[in-house]
């Protein structure tokens, strides 16, 4: 058995701290299905036990990024066994004694070995829907992950589930390169252009490594704000939680650092999550000489082949293009014939009333606002030269 089978998992908590009269009555239980909190470094060891985990569903990321009085870690159990669950950001709504859940990129519900089972899924997905909506009130929004063995599965469960879809990316497609295969697999799978690219680039003599974590971020962080001067960048990543990730309790959750060198001196870097099936591209960052020495083609097929060789990961996330034309002609000829373009699935959301649903709707279009707001101070000050 499994860690992730055992009970009771280490941390477990009765009731969330901090609640209101109604949040502490008991969990949600039904048909032997259990809805429990549990502790931040029990949560991330749990979640390293699933094969769909990814960054945003880690406590030591989302503290970094939300806040940990923020956090909750739902557990969903039937009986002995523990069937997924999900790490929860719950923001208050001020002034109206409401909140709003919200999942990213989870549930967590598949593990190593096991098909995944769609009544699994649904089993989790009741539970955190009766927990959050039905018994404290909550406006609940789940964002799934685009997933290419189980997206389909999971939008269709949500429906099924009275959730509506809800707010969608302006740029949704994820480019996902397939590290299942051989590299002499991949090398074939990539476009003419591409294969082109790389053996031009790999003429270069470029160094291209792996950095232990505290010198590694200190050389990739140099690049990366090198970077966002010389070009000029609009920059509203998560990139601020990296020295949090690399000092994450739970090894696996700590990223990767790769820089590619030229002549002694570093000309680009990535950043990569390796925590679950799909290895993550998380940031990049290049000096001015890397396009004419084409780096990124050597730099990626790098990562490619090593994680070719790693049979725990399925895919190489590239994440998006950011509406960037260059950018999805690179990432289309690397996902090639064999890998997957898939846009990323709307928000689902469930509210127990038409007033909770009416208050979540309205934080979107207020977050939506402002980051538009943001966005067109930043490139006005660009236009002024400040």
């Amino acid at each position: 058995m499994s860690y992730v089978d055992t009970v009771p998992v280490p941390g477990m908590l009765h009731a969330p701290r901090n609640r209101s009269p109604r949040e502490n009555a008991p969990a949600f239980e039904a048909d032997n299905i259990q809805v429990e909190q549990i502790e931040a470094d029990a949560w991330d060891r749990l979640a390293a036990g699933f094969v769909d985990v990814n960054q945003e569903q880690t406590h030591c990321f989302s503290a970094a990024r939300w806040g940990a009085g923020r956090l909750e870690h739902a557990v969903v159990r039937k009986g002995d066994a523990v069937l997924g669950g999900a790490l929860v950001i719950v923001l208050p709504i001020p002034g109206t004694g409401s909140s709003m859940s919200l999942i990213k990129w989870g549930p967590l519900w598949r593990r190593p070995g096991i098909p995944a089972d769609a009544n699994r899924l649904r089993q989790v997905l009741t539970a955190l829907k009766d927990e959050y909506a039905n018994r404290r009130r909550h406006y609940l929004s789940i964002h799934p992950h685009a997933d290419p063995v189980c997206g389909q599965m999971t939008e269709e469960i949500l429906q099924d589930l009275d959730f509506s879809a809800s707010w969608s990316l302006r740029d949704p497609d994820r480019y996902l390169v397939n590290v299942a295969l051989t590299p002499e697999e991949l090398k074939k799978s990539l476009s003419q252009k591409w294969r082109y690219n790389l053996k031009k680039s790999q003429a270069n003599d470029l160094e291209i490594s792996l950095v232990s974590s505290d010198e590694g971020l200190t050389r990739f962080m140099n690049l990366y704000r090198e970077m966002l001067d010389r070009k000029r960048f609009f920059d509203s990543s998560a990139i601020d939680t990296l020295p949090a990730l690399m000092r994450a309790k739970t090894a696996s959750f700590r990223p990767e650092v790769v820089i590619v060198s030229h002549h002694g001196e570093p000309t680009a870097g990535a950043v990569i999550d390796v925590s679950g099936e799909r290895a993550v591209y998380l940031y990049g960052a290049t000096d001015e000489r890397a396009l004419g020495l084409k780096a990124g083609y050597a730099m990626h097929w790098w990562i490619a082949e090593r994680l070719c060789n790693n049979p725990d990961i399925r895919w190489y996330d590239l994440g998006g293009k950011d509406g960037d034309s260059g950018l999805h002609q690179f990432k289309k000829g690397f996902v090639g014939k064999q890998g997957k373009i898939l846009p990323t699935p709307p928000s689902f959301e469930y509210a127990p009333s038409r007033w909770a649903r009416s208050l979540g709707r309205t934080v979107y279009a207020l977050r939506d606002a402002k980051a538009g707001v943001e966005h067109a101070i930043y490139r006005t000050r660009q236009m002024l030269g400040q």
